[in-house]
């Protein structure tokens, strides 16, 4: 079962703190930006995904379920999950994506 690991720090977190994890972890990872009213469609990849949204919202779905990312959160895609997304709200969405 797939879950979102919220922040759970009072103040919203810094790219660096957010970056600082992942180089932890030894993930590779990219920095996205993507515009209001973006949507990516059903779709999966061959790799496990790990999500960290920055900045803004976004909303990422699989068949069972689905949440609202917010700065901080974090979701782990197995890899071959099929999944979707869309950006909420009015500004853009900043978010790693990362891999092993």
């Amino acid at each position: 079962m797939l879950d979102v690991i919220r922040w759970d720090k009072p103040k919203k977190p810094t790219v660096d703190e957010l970056k600082a994890r992942l180089v932890h972890e030894g993930l590779g990872f990219g920095l996205f930006t993507d515009p209001p009213r973006t949507k990516y469609g059903r779709h999966k990849h061959d790799f496990d995904d790990f999500i960290v949204i920055v900045s803004g919202k976004m909303k990422l779905g699989i068949d069972t379920n689905e949440w609202v990312l917010k700065p901080g959160d974090r979701i782990d895609l197995p890899a071959n999950t099929p999944h979707w997304a869309q950006v909420l709200g009015k500004e853009p969405v900043q978010y790693f994506s990362a891999e092993k």
